[in-house]
Order: C-alpha cells, then sequence, then structure tokens
C-alpha cells in the first residue's frame, strides 16, 4: 500500500474516532485512534498522529482521567508546534486547558486557553478562539473572577453564533447563569 492511501486510512481511522467520541462511545473512539496512532507512528505521518493524540486527551478527560489527558494532549501540542500547524495547536491547547481544569488546575488551565486564544486569534480560527474565550470564563469562575468570566463567555457566544455553532446555546446559559449569581449577590 502506497503512503497516500496509508495517511488515508489514518485520517479515515481519525474521523470514525471523533464521531466515536461525540457520541459518548469512549471505547469504539479509543480503539480507532489507536489504530490511527500506531499507524500514524509507522509511517511518520506527524498530523495524524497530533490528531489523533488530541482526540485521546479528549477521550480520557471525557473518562475523568485528567492527569492522561493531559499527557496526550501535551504530546500532541509539541507535535502541532513542531510541524507549524496553529489551528491544531490552539485546538490542542484548548483541550489541555479543559483537561487541566477537570484535572484541578484553574491557573494552568488559564494559561493554556491563553495560550490558544491568542494562536487562534493570530491565525483567524474563529471557532478555536471561541473555545479559548469558553475555557477562560470557567476558569476565570474557577478562580473567583466572575466579572471576567462573563466578558470571555459574551466573547465566545458572540464568535460562536456569528460562525453558526451549537455552541453558542450553550455558552448562552452559561452567560444567563452568571448574570443570575450576579444579582443575587
Amino acid at each position: 500500500m502506497e503512503i497516500g492511501a496509508r495517511e488515508t486510512e489514518c485520517v479515515a481511522l481519525v474521523n470514525l474516532g471523533t464521531i466515536d467520541l461525540l457520541r459518548a462511545r469512549y471505547q469504539q473512539a479509543a480503539d480507532h485512534l489507536f489504530k490511527a496512532l500506531a499507524l500514524c507512528r509507522e509511517i511518520g505521518y506527524r498530523h495524524g498522529e497530533a490528531e489523533a493524540l488530541t482526540r485521546i486527551g479528549d477521550i480520557c478527560r471525557g473518562q475523568g482521567r485528567a492527569q492522561r489527558a493531559a499527557s496526550h494532549l501535551q504530546e500532541a501540542v509539541t507535535l502541532f508546534r513542531e510541524i507549524g500547524n496553529r489551528s491544531g495547536e490552539a485546538e490542542a491547547l484548548n483541550s489541555l486547558g479543559e483537561a487541566l481544569l477537570a484535572g484541578g488546575d484553574p491557573g494552568d488551565a488559564r494559561a493554556q486557553h491563553a495560550a490558544a486564544l491568542s494562536l487562534a486569534s493570530h491565525v483567524g480560527d474563529a471557532y478555536e478562539e471561541a473555545r479559548a474565550h469558553n475555557g477562560l470564563g470557567h476558569t476565570c469562575l474557577a478562580t473567583g473572577d466572575a466579572e471576567s468570566a462573563g466578558y470571555h463567555w459574551s466573547r465566545a457566544f458572540a464568535l460562536h453564533t456569528e460562525i453558526g455553532t451549537p455552541e453558542a446555546d450553550q455558552v448562552r446559559l452559561h452567560l444567563v447563569s452568571a448574570d443570575d449569581d450576579g444579582r443575587d449577590g
């Protein structure tokens, strides 16, 4: 089998794993993604390797294994950085921030989301920019800075609305909740 066909197989396996991940079918997702990871490493397809690592990290976070998630995601960040894929790096940084927050480290999580925001803004990746603002909202709230959380959630809501992603509804709920908490306090 030629290299191009094997890269296509890697992409297909990552896509299948992503679909399973979105459906919270973690074992099926892991099966596809670990196969993709092994194949990508075998053929030296670093972009596919970084994508697989990002999704594997997301699986670990979804299963409550934040430290394991952070390890996979840090490796993905490094790979994306080495190959010069700034959008991929922003995505992996956002996932790393989510894993660190889930693991109880809002300070480091905030730093990862801030780095993702800077990269995403620089390369014009509105989705990852919105995701970074959402993550910053959560980290700000976790550290007691409700005002900054509201700012970041309002930016995330505006961006998600502008690009038409379904995440806008979830972010709107954070804004309503933050607004209600502000009136109660």
